[in-house]
């Protein structure tokens, strides 16, 4: 009866562990398919933006904007998830290669989680060096 519990037990754990999702091959998945509205949904109140050299802290909707005029301009081909680290509750952060028609690039997110909400609070895409 023991053995059956504890089986049951785990069960429901790693279920509902999974369930969750992973965040940051959600995003990637994101910034292969252009998909600017689903990306900037993870967006903290402000934050730290830096897109070719250009460094500054926006808004929610500023991000978005920036974000949608590259992502418009450099349409995404694919995204290769290059570095994660994933081993803290509260703090994650993900590198990955970004192909699109006007070639490669670096894209970095540091994601911040409180209270079970996972929100990007630096983003900074820049040209790969090849």
């Amino acid at each position: 009866m023991k053995v059956f519990l504890l089986k049951t037990v785990l069960l429901v754990f790693f279920m509902f562990s999974h369930m969750e999702g992973d965040i940051i091959e959600e995003i990637a998945s994101h910034f292969q398919t252009g998909k600017t509205k689903e990306i900037s949904e993870h967006f903290a109140s402000t934050i730290n933006f830096s897109i070719l050299n250009d460094s500054n802290v926006y808004s929610k909707v500023q991000a978005e904007i920036i974000l949608n005029r590259f992502l418009t301009t450099h349409e995404p081909r694919a995204a290769k998830i290059i570095h994660r680290l994933n081993n803290s509750t509260t703090y994650k952060h993900a590198v990955i290669e970004l192909a699109t028609n006007q070639g490669k690039f670096r894209v970095s997110y540091s994601i911040r989680v409180d209270n079970n909400t996972a929100q990007i609070v630096e983003l900074r895409i820049e040209k790969a060096i090849e």
